[in-house]
C-alpha cells in the first residue's frame, strides 16, 4: 500500500549515518529502475543491494564526500550524495564537486525536497571550498530543467559507444 504524503508532515533534511542505509537502498532501487527505463547501460547488477549498502557505507566514512537524507514522518523518502574531487595542478578549478544519485520518491516530488537535498549539498561544497561542482544527468531525462533552474548549464557532452 503506497502511503500518500500529508500536506502537514514533518520534513527533515539532514546528513545520511549508516542507520539510514537500509532505508536508502529501496529508494536507490527506484533510481535505478528510472534510469534503467532511460538507457539499458544504467541497469544495476543483481548484486546491486549489497554493492550499493557497501558503497554508502564507505562514502558516508568519508571526509570528501557527503550524502543527505530528506526523511518524513516515517521513513527516507529522499536521498542525494556528493563529492569531491582533486585534479592534476595544471587545472585551475582542481577542487570540484560533483553531486551524483539525487532521487526523490515519485510522491514526494514537486514539492522542493530535491532542491532542498541539493542546496544541502552545494552547502557543504562550498565549506569545504569547492568552486566549481559538476554532475552527468541523462540526455532524456525529464529533470533537465530541474538542474538548470539550480543554475547548472551544459558544458559538455558525455558520448558512449557499444562494443561488441
Amino acid at each position: 500500500m503506497m502511503k500518500l504524503p500529508s500536506a502537514f508532515m514533518t520534513l527533515e533534511i539532514r546528513r545520511a549515518t549508516i542507520k539510514d542505509i537500509k532505508e536508502i537502498l529501496p529508494v536507490w532501487g527506484q533510481l535505478a529502475d528510472f534510469h534503467s527505463e532511460l538507457d539499458p547501460a544504467f541497469t544495476p547488477s543483481p548484486q546491486w543491494p549489497r554493492e550499493y549498502g557497501a558503497y554508502l557505507r564507505t562514502l558516508i566514512s568519508r571526509h570528501d564526500a557527503i550524502a543527505v537524507v530528506a526523511r518524513d514522518d516515517l521513513d527516507v523518502v529522499g536521498y542525494a550524495v556528493g563529492r569531491i574531487t582533486t585534479l592534476p595542478s595544471f587545472f585551475e578549478h582542481r577542487s570540484r564537486g560533483y553531486i551524483h544519485d539525487v532521487f526523490v520518491k515519485s510522491e514526494y516530488r514537486r514539492r522542493g525536497i530535491g532542491r532542498q537535498l541539493v542546496e544541502e549539498i552545494l552547502r557543504w561544497l562550498a565549506q569545504h571550498r569547492v568552486t566549481l561542482v559538476e554532475l552527468t544527468v541523462a540526455a532524456n531525462n525529464d529533470a533537465i530543467p530541474f538542474w538548470q533552474r539550480l543554475g547548472f548549464h551544459v558544458y559538455m557532452h558525455q558520448m558512449k559507444k557499444e562494443l561488441e
